[in-house]
């Protein structure tokens, strides 16, 4: 590593390089095995500091691949330590008016003395001049793919930061890029994975369950929702109002399950195939999925009768007790994680039985038989198709309010 500079390139003493080597040497070797990023945040702060530079406020940036945010980052504080930050879809002025937009441009450190430029130069001047801060710098980090991210360092300090103290940021600057690009790549990884597969598939690929033909089986409360009528609704509407439809009706599907501790394993068209776990407690596996059922036809009924915009739609939910299995399917090396099993086959007849009957959630005997505090009405016995014996089907009785 070359020896630091100050700004009119001499350089500097042994004594900084050894203080900014011992950084960098942190960065790659502990900060970037460190799986909380508050953690590494702090540390890396608190290294700046021992290593004398007069650090208030530290931030970092970085784009992700993720359905409801733009990009994330840290802010650190030395009053009130680590916030996690999001920078959401859509705001392209706010980013336009910061300096890393013109950091991004320019492949070069934006740096300002507060007391040296105007509050409509960036929009976060003002704010930065009311918590007393002296001055700024703004380092661009550029990541293997092309993607923009960075930090930013401010200090209260009078003086501002000194030509070593900037010599030092520029000196661990790589090391810096090289572990936000592999925290990126990594966060990015899983993130990815969790939208397209599920959390319990996404945790099982990459502990390195990849092998075509693996199986895993687990006792399910099993939950199959399907959107009522969605054939019909979709044929009179082109691909985008479509896709519209659908993520409002995901909408009312998926938080109510996860936030019952389900996972939604996969959608098939209109189709949701969601578990909870059993092994511990199976009942309390089936009571959270009855839960879930209710909640989701509660939330959508809520929500057809506030909203003015758009279709309405109905929902048919089947909830079964068994198991379902976890397979590694495909040909080569493209593969699917995906769910079969006979108990999947029988929660997604029943989905299609309960719209048969008109019924918004019908339960199967299996399920039924896991919760014998609760009293279930029979709906009788009926064929499903490919599925062997006819299933005997019970739908909630209304009293069963109370105990959920």
């Amino acid at each position: 590593m070359a020896r630091p500079t100050n700004s009119d390139g001499e350089a500097l003493s042994v004594d900084v390089t050894a203080r900014a080597l011992t950084i960098r040497d942190w960065l790659l070797s502990e900060a970037r095995f460190l799986e909380d990023p508050d953690r590494a945040t702090e540390g890396f702060a608190q290294r700046l500091i021992d290593a004398g530079l007069p650090l208030d406020r530290m931030a970092s940036a970085m784009p992700t691949l993720h359905a409801s945010r733009r990009g994330l980052g840290r802010i650190w504080n030395r009053d009130t330590g680590v916030e996690a930050l999001d920078f959401p879809w859509g705001n392209q002025a706010i980013y336009e008016a910061s300096p890393y937009y013109q950091a991004h441009r320019t492949g070069q450190w934006v740096t300002f003395r507060l007391d040296e430029i105007g509050d409509e130069a960036y929009s976060i001047v003002a704010d930065l001049r009311e918590d007393g801060y002296r001055d700024y710098v703004c380092m661009p980090i550029f990541f293997r793919d092309g993607a923009e991210g960075g930090m930013t360092f401010a200090t209260r300090q009078s003086g501002g930061f000194s030509d070593q103290d900037l010599a030092i940021l520029r000196s661990v600057e790589p090391a810096i890029g090289i572990v936000l690009d592999l925290a990126r790549t990594w966060r990015l990884l899983q993130e990815t994975l969790r939208m397209y597969v599920g959390d319990d598939p996404h945790a099982r690929i990459l502990s390195g369950q990849v092998r075509r033909g693996e199986v895993l089986h687990i006792r399910s409360a099993v939950l199959f929702a399907d959107m009522r009528g969605f054939t019909a609704l979709s044929a009179k509407m082109d691909a985008e109002e479509t896709v519209t439809l659908l993520n409002r009706y995901f909408d009312c599907v998926v938080p109510p399950i996860e936030q019952r501790g389900g996972q939604v394993l996969k959608y098939m068209g209109d189709g949701v195939l969601a578990i909870h776990r059993g092994g511990e407690s199976d009942a309390a596996a089936c009571i959270a999925a009855l839960n879930s059922a209710n909640d989701v036809i509660a939330r959508i009924e809520d929500r057809c009768a506030r909203e003015h915009e758009g279709p309405r739609f109905g929902i048919k939910i089947a909830l079964h007790f068994g198991e379902v299995a976890y397979g590694n399917i495909g040909s080569g090396a493209r593969l699917d994680y995906t769910v079969v099993g006979r108990d999947v086959n029988i929660a997604s007849r029943l989905a299609d039985l309960a719209g048969h009957l008109d019924r918004q959630l019908v339960l199967s005997s299996d399920f039924a038989a896991m919760l014998p505090g609760y009293r279930f009405d029979s709906l009788g016995q009926h064929a499903l198709r490919g599925v062997p014996e006819p299933q005997l089907v019970f739908e909630p009785a209304t009293e069963n309010a109370s105990l959920l």
